[in-house]
């Protein structure tokens, strides 16, 4: 989820943290990403709109009104002052929401709500889209008729929302606020926070900035007969703070606090609540059943937000300050709330839905793409998202005989009576995932001329039509079957991944997934199976296939809920800046001057789409333990190992051979906002392993001063500066570059080390006891090597093409013994 927030006041941050909850508990475990809209729109954008939204309500009310009366007057003056924002963050945001890549997305602040209407027309932003009215009367420029649904706040506000935005779809809601605020008796929260059980409170709480007639109020309220305590929450405003204390007051009179973090018991305590602005203060007091008194209401959406309050029954409105100590004298005189609701406020927190109305908004239908046509052409989109250039560059280099698709082979076996896990099941398990998995229902689609590709989602996916079940006799079957799989390419005319189960038809697993067994990939025990995933490069990285694999996979308990902040946009020094732009530079010249790879008869031209894969499990306790013996990383042992079986398999053999291998190695890139599943993440470092004579001792050292004196140049910065560079062409050009850079020429082989989950996972029962990544090939370059930690086994997975199937078996024995002499060294 993103929740698209700013920090203007504390109730757009109040709304998001309610919305935050219900995504807690109708999606445990999910992930919630907050943006600032204004930091995004520019570093100077948040403080300069907050100053001026202040000085307008204290300053010159009169303009403000002026500027809200126009909006509702005059449609054009709204609808061009709300297409200039939407225009300005809508661009800001796009980089936000690739980079998280959310399933849904949750706006509490107008103006990132015309930034998401905004994506929604001009780059048919494929998620639903909700926005949340969080003052009771709808400001114009909260409303948007292109996002999946709006909220208000009740009813009554309904008329105004179509009035304001015709066709926008309203929808009403009670009360967004976090679940703290309840209803409960003021005598039980009054101890713990030091204020008297016999006096009549009165909260005079105005918002973050507390202005507004604060002062007539606290001395209206002082003037109310009977025993009352005023209590002034003066948030950020000290200077308001320092006037109130000065007056010398004892606390059971006036008791002025600062910022309180948790305002929740403070509002339980109080018998009234005033305020003037009737935005998340009122939610906040109403649901926890106290009585609202809206005092001299601020300008323009305050005075609105009064009235439909007041018709509503909600509250009570003073315009001079008799009028208040008349209302609390009387509300005193009584004996004080004691916590009783209004049958208005009852009613209200009745129809209360503690779902947020999340789950129908990530049920909406998001606008649907043009489907191919029945010759199977696919037509342009225009609108469709644009691929980002990393993700385009895969399209760009496939061929008819190369297919980019990446994905695992996964090994699970059933755990005590689990029933057996076949295709319906997996299909069932998908689709209850498929509304908020949005990698998997996205479709590549052209946009036309020099445009670079794009993605839809494609609303009509059948996860029947991806999931495959292969009945086998034998090993020798289960590996013929998963050769086939690989050789077939995904299909770009619906969203491309594909999913297969392979299982015996005994009910026998294949052999154990132990080291040193024969073949290593299969999955231990009676009923175990085999799984096999792949997914289109453009799609994703690695990284992002098995951030997708994960969420559909089960994790053992109940997962917390990961939040990720409303990071502020950090300004970027001419230091940092230089260092940045030195780091690159030097890794362009590491690029150029050593960008050839040697000439070597493992390179090839690649037959037509006929691949082969050799698995090979290593205890990852083990693997850790020769890192520690020789000092290095996992990865670098493992690529020393690797280097040593290439050695014993042959590859250096032959007449004129080279005794290294160029190879290309993915270092992941992703950004600390990023998400597991946004696309390709990857920058690329070159090693090169020597696959001459010499001790592993020596080849892991050696990879390990070739791999460090690269990253430290610069290597995968510079790489990642390349692939984005290139998008900034042409599509024609850019394919045209894209295939230059990706072939033998360059690289003699690829390889991929992707730290994985430590924790195990399952699926209906079925514990995954190894996963083995399948990375791509490329023009050339017949060989590719995945290798991924997951829990207790480091998955090694050999992809080749049919030329190499004589080598592929010895590699694979070459392996297990290059390790195992290395754990003994």
């Amino acid at each position: 989820m993103l929740v698209v927030s700013a920090d203007m006041g504390g109730g757009h941050h109040a709304t998001g943290r309610a919305l935050e909850e219900s995504v807690e508990r109708h999606w445990p475990g999910s992930e919630v990403r907050w943006v600032d809209t204004l930091d995004a729109m520019g570093s100077w954008v948040g403080p300069l709109f907050r100053r001026i939204y202040v000085a307008n309500v204290q300053t010159t009310p009169w303009m403000y009104e002026f500027f809200y009366s126009a909006l509702w007057r005059h449609r054009w003056f709204a609808t061009a002052s709300k297409a200039t924002l939407a225009a300005w963050s809508g661009r800001r945001l796009a980089t936000e929401v690739e980079r998280f890549d959310p399933d849904l997305i949750l706006s509490t602040y107008p103006i990132g709500s015309a930034g998401m209407s905004w994506l929604r027309r001009r780059r048919l932003l494929p998620v639903p889209v909700g926005a949340w009215v969080s003052d009771f009367a709808p400001h114009p420029f909260w409303l948007y008729r292109d996002l999946d649904a709006t909220f208000v706040m009740h009813p009554a506000a309904l008329p105004a929302a179509e009035l304001a935005e015709p066709g926008i779809a309203a929808r009403a809601t009670v009360p967004t606020v976090e679940r703290r605020y309840h209803p409960g008796d003021p005598q039980l929260e009054r101890p713990e926070l030091g204020l008297p059980a016999d006096r009549f409170v009165v909260l005079v709480s105005c918002g973050a900035y507390a202005f507004g007639a604060i002062t007539e109020a606290v001395d209206a309220l002082l003037a109310a007969s009977g025993a009352v305590q005023v209590v002034v929450a003066c948030g950020r405003n000290e200077r308001l703070r320092d006037t109130l204390l000065a007056r010398g007051l004892p606390g059971e009179r006036l008791l002025p606090l600062g910022w309180v973090a948790d305002t929740a018991p403070l509002v339980r305590a109080a018998d009234l609540v005033v305020t003037n602005a009737g935005g998340a203060t009122s939610l906040e007091a109403l649901a926890t059943g106290r009585p609202v008194v809206m005092f001299r209401p601020i300008a323009a959406h305050g005075a609105a937000n009064a009235a439909l309050m007041s018709v509503s029954g909600l509250a009570e409105t003073c315009s001079t300050a008799a009028q208040l100590t008349a209302l609390v004298s009387a509300h005193a005189a009584a004996g004080g709330s004691g916590g009783a609701e209004s049958t208005a406020v009852k009613e209200y927190l009745d129809g209360h839905d503690p779902a947020l109305d999340l789950p129908a908004l990530a049920a909406s239908t998001p606008p649907a793409p043009p489907a191919p046509t029945p010759s199977g052409r696919i037509r342009p989109v225009r609108r469709a998202w644009p691929l980002r250039p990393p993700d385009s560059f895969f399209l760009h280099v496939q061929t008819r005989s190369i297919t980019q698709q990446v994905g695992a082979v996964i090994t699970a076996e059933p755990e005590p009576g689990a029933a057996p896990l076949t295709a319906e099941v997996l299909v069932d398990r998908i689709a209850a995932a498929l509304p908020v998995l949005t990698t998997l229902r996205r479709r590549v689609v052209p946009r036309g001329g020099w445009l670079r590709p794009g993605w839809v989602v494609d609303p009509t996916i059948r996860v029947a039509d991806h999931v495959h079940e292969v009945v086998v006799a034998g090993e020798a079957e289960r590996a013929a079957a998963l050769d086939r799989f690989w050789s077939e390419p995904v299909s770009l005319r619906r969203p491309p991944w594909e999913l297969l189960l392979v299982r015996r038809s005994d009910g026998g697993g294949a052999p154990a997934a132990v080291p040193g067994s024969a073949s290593g990939a299969g999955s231990g025990g009676a009923g175990g199976c085999t799984l096999a995933f792949k997914m289109h490069h453009s799609i994703g990285d690695g990284l992002s296939l098995i951030g997708t694999l994960d969420r559909i996979l089960e994790t053992p308990g109940r997962r917390a809920l990961r939040r990720r902040g409303a990071p502020r946009q950090r300004s970027r020094t001419l230091k940092g800046m230089a260092f940045a732009a030195s780091r690159v530079v030097r890794g362009m010249w590491e690029l150029g001057t050593n960008a050839g790879a040697p000439r070597h008869p493992l390179n090839r031209e690649l037959t037509a789409n006929r691949r082969g894969v050799v698995t090979v499990p290593l205890p990852t306790e083990q693997v850790r333990a020769a890192a520690r013996r020789y000092r290095v990383r996992s990865s670098e042992v493992l690529l020393g190992v690797l280097a040593e079986a290439l050695h014993r398999a042959g590859v250096a053999d032959g007449v004129g051979a080279p005794d290294r291998l160029r190879t290309m190695l993915p270092v992941a890139m992703a950004s600390a906002n990023g998400a597991r599943t946004a696309g390709n993440q990857t920058g690329v470092v070159s090693v090169d392993l020597p696959v001459g004579p010499m001790t592993v001792t020596e080849r892991i050292q050696r990879i390990r001063g070739d791999l460090h004196r690269r990253m430290d140049l610069g290597e995968p910065h510079a790489a990642a500066f390349v692939m984005r560079a290139l998008g900034m062409f042409p599509a024609p050009v850019h394919a045209w570059m894209s295939q230059r850079v990706y072939n033998s020429q360059f690289f003699n082989m690829i390889a991929s080390y992707i730290p994985g989950p430590l924790q195990q996972r399952r699926i209906a029962g079925h514990r995954l006891t190894a996963v083995y990544p399948v990375v791509a090939l490329a023009e050339g370059v017949p060989l590719g090597i995945g290798i991924m930690r997951y829990a207790g086994v480091t998955g090694v997975c050999v992809l080749y093409d049919e030329s190499l199937r004589g080598i592929a078996e010895p590699l694979a024995e070459a392996l297990r013994s290059a390790f195992a002499d290395a754990l003994e060294r």
